[in-house]
């Protein structure tokens, strides 16, 4: 499919609780892509639409650490270490990583991502990450960050390694409230430290990688979406918000409340013919929401990915979301993306 240029995000998305600004440098940006880019976008929107499964993922989240700096008050990963159920600390071992990059890319691995519930930038193997999935052939490479360890030399390495897209995470333009939601970080450095990035990509010529600053809408600072964009428009490529999605039924299965009416609507979860989350430990997730990890599609350290995305574990899983039988799986049943 070429020139394709339908509504395309240049991220991922997660549904539509996404929320991104147009502007001259997302317009500039997506210029420079190559057909294979639109390619690669068509199928992320066809593919779910039709029941297209492709013989390996489209993308793949693979968490490059799952240890965090910040104890942010929206993330379901803080909720789970204060109670004590957090799964472990560990960082994808570099090995295992060349290995599941080389099986997809030979497959047609269009994607990669390297975070979910951890900060990337707290593994120290992150940026020879980046530079082994630009040279297998990864058409789309990013993560998201909280920026508060993009030193100048993290940021250099990080511009120079081939990086597709950054996303800095920061939630409030007003200092106060800022380092009441990301609680750890400081408003001023973080602040500094996207404010240098971009400096410094300007500094080496290069259009790379694609920024975007993005704040979780929630009650806590609702009103300051005009602030925020007039704060971070002068300084990145993209200014977004994501809705707030309420998380703690799966982290916490006893706290999720849904409705009869809620559960007989016609959800479809798009993710199950897009993506694939691998854990540090190799555990094999179908999508974003399930950070309890109740549903374990597999191992990696046991069978191949490939053998993993097309095995009956996700066949069945797929075969109640396209039936209209989402609702039979608990965890799906939970999910705040199927009732938003």
């Amino acid at each position: 499919m070429s020139d394709v240029r339908a509504d395309f995000d240049v991220d991922t998305p997660i549904d539509h609780n996404f929320h991104q600004q147009a502007n001259s440098r997302v317009a500039r940006w997506e210029s420079s892509l190559p057909t294979e880019y639109w390619d690669y976008r068509y199928k992320w929107e066809k593919n779910p639409q039709q029941k297209i499964l492709e013989g390996f993922p489209i993308h793949l989240d693979i968490e490059a650490t799952s240890a965090c700096n910040l104890k942010c008050v929206m993330c379901p990963r803080t909720e789970m270490v204060e109670a004590g159920n957090f799964w472990s600390v560990k960082a994808f071992d570099l090995d295992s990583y060349k290995r599941l990059i080389d099986e997809g890319v030979s497959q047609g691995l269009c994607s990669v991502k390297y975070n979910y519930l951890g900060e990337p930038l707290m593994n120290r193997n992150i940026v020879e990450m980046i530079r082994y999935a630009k040279q297998a052939g990864v058409l789309d490479v990013m993560f998201n960050t909280n920026a508060a360890l993009l030193d100048e030399k993290t940021a250099r390495a990080l511009i120079e390694s081939g990086l597709d897209k950054l996303f800095f995470s920061f939630d409030s333009p007003v200092p106060e409230r800022y380092e009441s939601i990301r609680v750890g970080a400081s408003y001023d450095q973080v602040l500094n430290n996207i404010k240098n990035f971009m400096h410094l990509r300007e500094e080496l010529g290069s259009i790379k990688p694609f920024t975007r600053v993005s704040m979780v809408l929630m009650q806590e600072n609702q009103q300051e979406w005009e602030e925020f964009k007039r704060l971070f428009g002068p300084i990145v490529d993209a200014v977004a918000y994501v809705d707030y999605l309420d998380h703690s039924g799966q982290s916490n299965p006893e706290r999720a409340v849904v409705s009869q009416e809620e559960k007989q609507n016609n959800y479809c979860c798009p993710q199950l013919w897009q993506r694939m989350f691998v854990h540090p430990d190799g555990v094999v997730t179908p999508c974003c929401i399930d950070s309890a990890r109740e549903l374990v599609m597999g191992n990696i350290h046991d069978k191949s990915a490939a053998e993993i995305w097309q095995g009956e574990t996700y066949r069945q899983l797929r075969e109640n979301h396209s039936t209209g039988r989402y609702a039979a799986v608990p965890t799906c049943s939970r999910c705040p993306l199927a009732h938003y």
